[in-house]
């Protein structure tokens, strides 16, 4: 029978883990294990040799090499016992043996009687299984047969090991990569729910650029990468002498590394990556040239149980964005800007089927019209067309949210054409009904980095019958016009005949110098500068000068954001020709706006 005073290892939850994250419970054979199973077998001339592995309740046999091994339970286990005192343990003849002279295994098959068991040791000592060789007679064990046996179950745990390692170090700085990263993370919750702790510890994880994306690049492209490939090394031993003894340092990409604090050491690790601002401030040596990087990092806590640890590396990237958008050195896990990043992703990804036709029905693009009033006549000519999006599960969504983050990514392009398509559509309905209107069109700095948007415009007002002429595209004054090809492009725009307006002037880049360069037609007075006229004489002042300037430069001078009956009159007696905003009208659907317009004809 099991002996009952054999007790659980001190270490038995970090030996389980150990034995977890190596993941050969339960798999095929293998070809390096079995060649030591078939060297002992053949090297002690016994009955069986055997590497088995001690789960939580249960022995397994990963290699063999005689007769099976049925897999007892743990209690039943000879390797158990070794497992226990991680050492060699030598049974020369179990019915001699008051631990073993009961057990099943002895009294019946495999009828046990020699069995003599080296410990798997892992490089932190933890004893994770047994290389284990038995046989159905007594026998004497010398000991130059015991450091064999010992030798070879060394190999073996090197084989384990080794099998672990493929594809989870980085061939540069031979550091655990993001891979083995996402192992040990998991491995910190033992498999057997029974061992788990009432109360799971925390650890923290911290990520850190150093260099920083772009900074990496540019050592690459001066230095070459050699230079930089050292550099990166030199980093990587930094950071391993900066927190020996607190964490595992992992390096998961180019020049981004992750610390892993050790058990207990969580709270001490994120005070201690604090102070070490100075060290991480000293030139780091590449080939003998010296370099000052800039490092940025991101802290998360998290408790140790299977869900928060699977989403660490995630929030301690996240925390790592919020420390370089800041461009400070550390940045705390922020749940609320996690949130809000989320939601941003979320948004982004849900674009491609907001611009779906079955979508237009509700939960996608729309677009809403805003009535231009010509301050000369008090009558509708045009409008603006805006951009809209009820989501079909968060609601509306501002524009003021999507618009910005559509702009920095390529989505940016199919999202343009389908407003201007959408848009040359309308106009072309409201053109059939017997109401010609003019629209403005808003395009992002992007888009006019697009080869084929000429042909595009061309073409979508061609197929919907629209003259270009009562086309108008907008974009926001900015440093990205100074480009040739950007200026070009700009030219060819009015060549079609279309107009071309300025958004928000007098707020954006305001180079006055550009004008004379950009080949617009229209100015459209920024709404921050419009909104506070009637209380506010300086910005009359402001609002004055530059309707004066655009006058003197002859253009078409919009002003947006007219909330008042006293600002329209206000603009209207300074020369204004077209203004939009609220007290006109609200941005409309498209049977709102001909209705409104219709009315004021």
């Amino acid at each position: 029978m099991p002996d009952p005073a054999l007790s659980r290892p001190n270490d038995e939850l970090q030996r389980l883990a150990a034995l977890h994250a190596l993941h050969l419970l339960d798999t095929g054979s293998s070809e390096d294990l079995d060649n030591i199973t078939r060297l002992c077998h053949s090297l002690f001339g016994v009955n069986g040799a055997y590497v088995s592995l001690i789960d939580a309740d249960r022995q397994w046999v990963k290699s063999q090499s005689g007769p099976d091994m049925c897999a007892p339970s743990r209690e039943l286990s000879f390797c158990d016992h070794t497992v226990s005192q991680r050492a060699l343990m030598v049974v020369e003849d179990a019915t001699l043996d008051a631990r073993f002279a009961d057990n099943p295994l002895v009294s019946g098959p495999p009828h046990i009687r020699f069995y003599v068991g080296a410990p798997l040791l892992t490089p932190e000592g933890h004893a994770i299984g047994a290389l284990c060789i038995t046989d159905t007679v007594p026998r004497t064990f010398d000991a130059a047969q015991r450091k064999q046996l010992q030798q070879l179950a060394a190999l073996a745990m090197s084989q384990m090991l080794l099998r672990r390692a493929i594809g989870r170090v980085d061939p540069l700085t031979a550091m655990p990569n993001k891979y083995q990263l996402r192992e040990d993370l998991a491995s910190l919750v033992p498999a057997d729910s029974a061992l788990q702790e009432a109360e799971p510890g925390t650890r923290a994880l911290a990520y850190i650029d150093m260099p920083d994306a772009h900074t990496s690049f540019e050592i690459g492209s001066v230095l070459g990468s050699r230079i930089h490939d050292e550099l990166i090394r030199n980093v990587g031993a930094r950071l391993q002498t900066l927190v020996q003894g607190q964490a595992d340092v992992y390096h998961i990409s180019d020049g981004r590394f992750a610390l892993l604090s050790h058990a207990g050491k969580a709270e001490q690790l994120a005070g201690h990556l604090r102070g070490m601002t100075a060290a991480l401030e000293q030139p780091v040596d590449s080939m003998a040239v010296p370099m000052n990087l800039p490092s940025y990092g991101g802290i998360v806590s998290v408790v140790q149980t299977r869900e928060q640890l699977r989403d660490a590396p995630r929030k301690a990237v996240a925390a790592l964005h919020e420390a370089l958008a800041r461009r400070q050195r550390w940045a705390d896990y922020d749940a609320d800007a996690d949130v809000m990043h989320q939601r941003r992703f979320r948004l982004l990804n849900d674009i491609p089927d907001a611009l779906l036709p079955e979508r237009q029905q509700g939960g996608g693009l729309a677009l809403a019209y805003q009535p231009k009033l010509d301050l000369r006549s008090n009558r509708y000519h045009g409008g603006e067309a805006l951009l809209r999006w009820q989501h079909h599960e968060l609601g509306p969504i501002s524009p003021a949210e999507f618009i910005p983050l559509v702009e920095r990514t390529a989505l940016i392009r199919p999202v343009s054409e389908w407003v201007i398509q959408s848009a040359l559509q309308q106009m072309a309905t409201w053109k059939n009904e017997g109401m010609p209107v003019k629209l403005a069109i808003n395009l992002a700095a992007p888009n006019f980095e697009e080869s084929d948007l000429i042909g595009r415009l061309e073409r979508g007002c061609r197929d919907s019958g629209i003259d270009p002429a009562m086309v108008e595209i907008e974009c926001t004054e900015g440093v990205w016009m100074h480009s040739p090809a950007v200026l070009k492009l700009l030219h060819e725009i009015r060549a079609l005949g279309m107009g071309l307006a300025l958004d928000d002037f007098g707020t954006g880049y305001s180079n006055f110098a550009y004008l004379q360069q950009v080949p617009a037609s229209v100015v459209k007075i920024d709404q921050s500068l419009i909104r506070h006229l009637d209380s506010s004489a300086r910005d009359r002042r402001i609002v004055q000068s530059l309707i004066a300037l655009a006058k003197e430069l002859d253009y078409h001078i919009v002003a947006e954001g007219v909330e008042t009956a006293q600002t329209l009159e206000l603009l209207r007696a300074w020369g204004v020709d077209e203004a939009q905003g609220y007290y006109m009208a609200r941005p409309l659907t498209p049977e709102a706006f001909s209705a409104h317009v219709r009315a004021a004809a």
